[in-house]
């Protein structure tokens, strides 16, 4: 699987997501960890991605 394909199912996976208390907590974590870790500019899009790719595998 190429990385813009993976890019494009994460973004899509995010505006599927429904907006409850743990998938926005685990969003927040996953944006404020890798923009501590990376530069914010690239941090919060990529804690955003990341946070809704392992969302929707965390349910199926």
């Amino acid at each position: 699987m190429k990385i813009k394909d993976v890019l494009k199912k994460s973004f899509d996976d995010l505006l599927d997501l429904e907006l409850n208390k743990y998938n926005i907590a685990v969003l927040a974590v996953a944006a404020l960890v890798l923009s501590s870790i990376f530069t914010p500019i690239f941090g919060i899009p990529a804690g955003l991605l990341g946070g809704a790719y392992y969302l929707k595998n965390y349910k199926s």
